[in-house]
């Protein structure tokens, strides 16, 4: 399978480099024999938009300090995991915290957001060693995403559509009411 791994700066305690180079190393521990592809997270979405279908990766996984609701409207992770949803490839989050839910995330593009402080219990914990957290999380996240899931396995019916707008979080019927029920 191939990752490609772009994750933006884990403010204050990585740049996207030093994230990268600790996701890339947990993961070649949980999933050795998947190939992973490295990229600023800039490029990751210009790249992801006119690569050929046959040279897209499996999945992709980025990150950055504390996925919040901005980071799913201004920011590179929401520019790479738009792009990856456009494209058919799924996208997964590693990030210090996350402030989002699942569903709020998956209608952002992502699949999966996971968090170094919920993995060792604390912020504090985290930010003790950010790189070694990342790192310990990309492996247990490998053992699960690694190997056997990805593009190939997606089952587009269940993807939802692809927007360029901002995600808002809350009620989908604006008038307030039981939408849906």
């Amino acid at each position: 399978m191939r990752v490609l791994i772009a994750p933006d700066a884990f403010q204050g305690t990585l740049t996207g480099e030093q994230a990268a180079a600790a996701i890339a190393d947990g993961w070649a521990r949980g999933a050795a024999a998947d190939e992973l592809v490295r990229s600023a997270v800039g490029e990751a979405a210009a790249t992801l938009e006119t690569v050929p279908e046959e040279a897209l990766p499996d999945l992709v996984v980025t990150g950055e300090g504390s996925l919040e609701y901005r980071s799913l409207r201004d920011s590179a992770l929401a520019a790479v995991s738009s792009a990856a949803m456009t494209r058919g490839v799924p996208c997964i989050v590693l990030a210090g915290q996350v402030h989002v839910g699942p569903r709020v995330a998956f209608e952002s593009g992502i699949h999966g957001a996971y968090a170094t402080a919920a993995d060792v219990g604390s912020v504090e914990e985290s930010l003790a060693d950010p790189a070694g957290t990342l790192e310990v999380l990309a492996e247990g996240i490998a053992h699960h995403w690694g190997g056997r899931r990805g593009r190939a396995t997606l089952r587009p019916e269940l993807l939802p559509e692809a927007r360029g707008g901002p995600v808002v979080p809350g009620p989908r019927d604006p008038g307030g009411g039981t939408a849906g029920r």
